[in-house]
């Protein structure tokens, strides 16, 4: 498969887990609070925080993440926050460089009907 940008995969699949362990320790290792903001987890106590307030070993300790979240009301982001719309049809991941490991292994089951379901509903 080759992408286009079209930005449907990010628009409209809401998989299982937008991130997981490997990609937290990651965004922690690289100093993306911009990134670990969006993640809402329960800290040690129970209470719910943002990834950027934990601790690496705390981080560790999380399997995925099911939802991007707002940082401010804790409300599930849909779409990703990190999808940037650049033209009328053309979106950009603005975190492309360290996107997830779900992301980067992005392939739809049927990419014939997912281009199909793009040109009858999304194209010009």
């Amino acid at each position: 498969m080759t992408c286009d940008q079209c930005g449907l995969c990010c628009l409209h699949y809401h998989g299982t887990y937008w991130a997981r362990t490997s990609d937290l320790l990651r965004w922690h290792d690289e100093g993306r609070k911009d990134i670990l903001q969006y993640v809402a987890v329960s800290g040690p106590d129970g209470s719910r925080t943002t990834a950027i307030m934990l601790p690496r070993t705390e981080l560790e300790k999380i399997e995925h993440v099911s939802a991007w979240t707002d940082p401010e009301s804790g409300r599930e982001i849909l779409p990703c926050p990190f999808l940037r719309k650049v033209s009328t049809n053309r979106y950009l991941c603005s975190i492309h460089a360290t996107k997830s490991q779900t992301c980067r292994r992005f392939v739809h089951e049927d990419w014939e009907m997912f281009i199909a379901y793009r040109e009858r509903f999304f194209s010009p």
